[in-house]
Formats: structure tokens, sequence, C-alpha cells
């Protein structure tokens, strides 16, 4: 099953058989990710498929929609403010269906969706992962930041558990929440340390650069430069025959220097 990412915004939390639910303060199964607010609240259907179920429900998930897709596979999103579709309607991958809100059993603006491989129900006897079958843009950035940091990635969409503990192992070791979980503040460290690493490493290649001998194309009218300089005593002393040997920062510190003498 291929799913494409039913709304924008990080994840705010994972699938787990052992989560402490916010809103009661007691240890349960998640059974789906959570997806915060963005400023498009946007949610779309995940895949082709029919409505079967879209309510204004009296349970802990307030408003929500189950859809129906190939081969029996079923999604749910919750906590809506806005439900833009009816059961019996069929949507195509992308059509948006709704809003992401906060009724029901939550303590903020975000969606909850669940995947099962089989008929959904609150039994829960066939729920997955669903940030296994995502491929999100998202966590495609993260992975390719986390690679940059030394985190070693496929980088597919995928929310897998690899990216879990790579998560985890840069959280702890900036000391910020380890709880493997990408979100605003995680997400915004990884991509500041991208950043520093790569003025550093512009910096260093910089640096090395200015260590390279000056190139045989540029020797010549360095030369020349060096011993008119010379010879109108702008330097008292002839540094053309260090040319040879010179490198790019000496060269750029003398013309540097004969600029600023010159004037």
């Amino acid at each position: 099953m291929k799913l494409t990412k039913p709304c924008h915004g990080p994840i705010t939390s994972l699938f787990s058989d052992a989560r402490l639910n916010p809103v009661l303060n007691v240890i349960r199964p998640h059974w789906g990710i959570d997806y915060g607010g963005h400023a498009d609240n946007t949610i779309m259907a995940a895949a082709d498929g029919k409505v079967r179920v879209a309510v204004n429900s009296g349970t802990g998930f307030g408003k929500y929609i189950v859809i129906t897709h190939a081969n029996g596979w079923e999604t749910l999103y919750a906590h809506l403010s806005v439900i833009s579709v009816s059961a019996g309607q069929t949507v195509k991958q992308g059509d948006k269906i709704g809003v992401k809100g906060t009724t029901g059993n939550s303590t903020g603006v975000h969606l909850h969706f669940e995947l099962s491989k089989g008929k959904w129900s609150n039994k829960y006897t066939h729920h997955v992962n669903p940030a296994h079958y995502i491929d999100d843009p998202d966590v495609r950035s993260l992975q390719i930041n986390l690679n940059k940091l030394g985190y070693p990635l496929t980088v597919d969409g995928i929310y897998g558990d690899a990216v879990t503990k790579a998560v985890a192992a840069y959280q702890k070791h900036h000391k910020l929440i380890v709880d493997g979980v990408a979100g605003r503040l995680t997400t915004a460290s990884v991509v500041l340390a991208v950043g520093r690493l790569t003025a550093s490493t512009q910096e260093k290649e910089e640096v090395d650069e200015m260590s390279e001998t000056l190139p045989k194309t540029q020797q010549d009218d360095m030369r020349k430069l060096l011993k008119r300089a010379y010879t109108d005593k702008v330097f008292s002393v002839d540094h053309s025959s260090k040319v040879d040997k010179m490198t790019r920062g000496e060269a750029l510190d003398l013309l540097i220097s004969y600029n600023a003498r010159k004037k």
C-alpha cells in the first residue's frame, strides 16, 4: 500500500504500543501517527478510495473519516474541525476531505492518522504503522540533513525504525528531549547544525585554497608585477624570486599591500 502524506506539517507523535496519552495521562497504545498544525491545515485522501465513515462522533476521535481503499485497506483521519466529504463518496488521492482540528480527546490542532490492512475498527486487529507506507517529502529532507551530520540513512521518505533511532541519537547528543520524533524543535536544530557544518566546510575549503601554490598561469603575471613594484620602489624587497613557491594566500597579501602602498 503506497500512500501520500495526508496533510502538511511535522510528525508530532509516532505509532507506538506504549505511549503516554497527553489527555488521559496514562500509558496506552497509539495506533497511528499525529501531524501537527500548519499554516495550511487541509487534509487530503492518502490514496484513491471510497468514504465509508464521515461522522461527528461522541468518541475521543471527535469528527473523523474512514476511507476504504484497494484490497480492503482503510485509512482513518481524526480530530477534524471540518469534514468535507460524505459516506459513499468516491475520492482520489490528494483530494481535500477535511480540515485539521482539535475535536474529541485532543490537546491541540492536529491530524491523527491510522492505517488498517483490513476493515478499520476500534479493536485494532489489523493496524500497521502508517509512517512505513508514506513517502513524506519532509522526512526526505530530514534524512538528507542527518546524512550530512554523519547519521547514515537511506533517503526514501519513510519514517522507519532507522530514522527514529537516528533522530533519538541526534537528540541525545544535542541534549534535546529524546523521543525519536523530529518535531519542530528537533528539525530546526538539525537544519541549524547543517548550516553550521556547511559554513565550516566552506571556510576550510577557502583556507585550503589559499594554501595552494600559485598556478603556473598566474606566476608570470605575478613575477612581472613584483619586479615593477621593486623597480618603482613600492617594495623595498624584490619578491619576484619567490613566485615559484608562492601560495595563493601569500600572493594575495602582496597584492593587497601593493595596492595600498601605490595610492
